[in-house]
């Protein structure tokens, strides 16, 4: 059976024309999504700042840094980035070509101590031994004195020899008894010196520890420690230690902003999708230049102010040393809107 179509009957629609519809329906509705895209990105961008304060930060905590008054190459490393210590642990192992040549320092200057200490007691003995007759001798000639001075016989060269050999006695008793005196007294000070030496080489062993190198707290190794065969010079950190039971965040305040922040203000820390709740709890009265992760090599750094965020005791902060991103809203209506919007998309 044939059935002729009418294509001029307004019923039966056009295929051709049902397709342009279609068509153009599709591009009206792209070129619209393009153009309130745009307008929506220029009212975001310009906009946000007059609506919030946003700048990033940086989740830190106390820490504390490992390192040895010297030069120092690492011998081995007990713990990576990431591992758990306690208070004592051994974190590794390292030598010092001059934390040995300050002991062979302080053993030479013991050596010649102890060796000056021989000498001084040697002549102090010396001394001793020969002070007795020096003494005699001296009285000896005082009493030849004694009798020429009631003689009248002597003649005048004989009373100056007499006079001579007694004063040269009284010199020698005087410089032996001086000789005596001052080697007690510099042996006494030897001795005091060698006791403070001994003193500073059993610290300099016992603060070396033959080379190994313990955890002061603990906590988290922090990143970058150093590593097998690094060489080290004196005061270079060894490793980093965080204390995990004191996180908070350090914000670089942006300088161009509406509102200064300030203490017990509340505002939120971006962790990736997270949005976590903080609260300003003190503000630094220090800058601080904040170079970013990887900035361009054109762009200069800039020096912010810091403000130090604490978050609730059962909140589970980021990691630390994350890079985190702190927006403080200007005022309660526009945090509730936020707020409303995140949860109306399920941005948390």
């Amino acid at each position: 059976m044939n059935v002729t179509i009418n294509r001029l009957d307004p019923n039966v629609p056009d295929p051709v024309e049902s397709r342009r519809r279609a068509a153009g329906r599709l591009v009206r509705i792209a070129y619209a999504t393009v153009v309130f895209g745009v307008l929506a990105f220029f009212v975001i961008y310009f906009g946000a700042p007059l609506v919030f304060l946003s700048g990033p930060g940086t989740v830190s905590s106390p820490r504390y840094v490992i390192s040895l008054p010297y030069t120092v190459q690492i011998k081995s490393m007990n713990v990576v980035s990431g591992a758990t210590v306690k208070a004592g642990d051994e974190i590794g192992q390292v030598r010092s070509p001059e934390e040995d040549n300050i002991e062979s320092n302080y053993l030479r200057t013991l050596a010649e101590i102890t060796g000056r200490k021989a000498e001084l007691r040697v002549k102090s003995r010396a001394a001793q031994e020969s002070l007795e007759a020096a003494r005699a001798y001296l009285r000896l000639t005082e009493e030849g004195v004694g009798r020429i001075e009631e003689s009248q016989h002597a003649s005048l060269n004989y009373r100056i020899e007499i006079s001579r050999e007694r004063a040269l006695a009284q010199k020698g008793v005087a410089s032996q008894e001086a000789e005596v005196a001052e080697a007690i007294v510099q042996l006494s000070e030897l001795e005091e010196l060698r006791q403070q030496i001994r003193a500073r080489l059993d610290e300099v062993e016992r603060n070396f520890a033959n080379g190994r190198v313990f955890a002061p707290i603990s906590g988290i190794v922090s990143t970058n420690p150093a590593y097998v065969g690094q060489s080290l010079v004196a005061g270079s950190p060894i490793a980093e230690i965080l204390d995990p039971t004191d996180i908070f965040v350090d914000w670089y305040i942006p300088n161009e902003r509406l509102v200064d922040p300030r203490v017990q203000q509340h505002v939120l820390v971006l962790f990736g999708n997270r949005r976590i709740p903080g609260t300003i709890a003190e503000i630094l009265p220090v800058s601080d230049v904040y170079s970013g992760a990887r900035q361009r090599l054109t762009r200069e750094r800039v020096a912010t102010q810091i403000a130090r965020i604490r978050f609730a005791p059962d909140v589970q902060p980021p990691a630390l040393n994350a890079s985190v991103y702190v927006h403080m809203y200007y005022s309660n209506f526009a945090a509730r809107l936020a707020a409303a919007l995140v949860d109306l998309f399920r941005l948390r």
